[in-house]
């Protein structure tokens, strides 16, 4: 996970890099951790489980 987040944040310049705040760069780290689990869990999914997920989506 930690190699993800290196080569994620390895895309932004230096001056970028520098300009995020401390909460802003947790905040961002805490979605893609989420993002990541998420979605190795609807990997996990059988098809009637996916339709379901897909519906519940549709209707936020």
């Amino acid at each position: 996970m930690i190699e993800i987040l290196v080569e994620l944040f390895r895309q932004l310049s230096q001056k970028e890099m520098r300009a995020i705040t401390e909460h802003e760069l947790t905040r961002r780290i805490d979605k893609i951790l989420v993002l990541e689990a998420v979605s190795g869990t609807l990997n996990d999914l059988t098809p009637e489980q996916i339709k379901m997920y897909d519906e519940a989506v549709k209707r936020k």
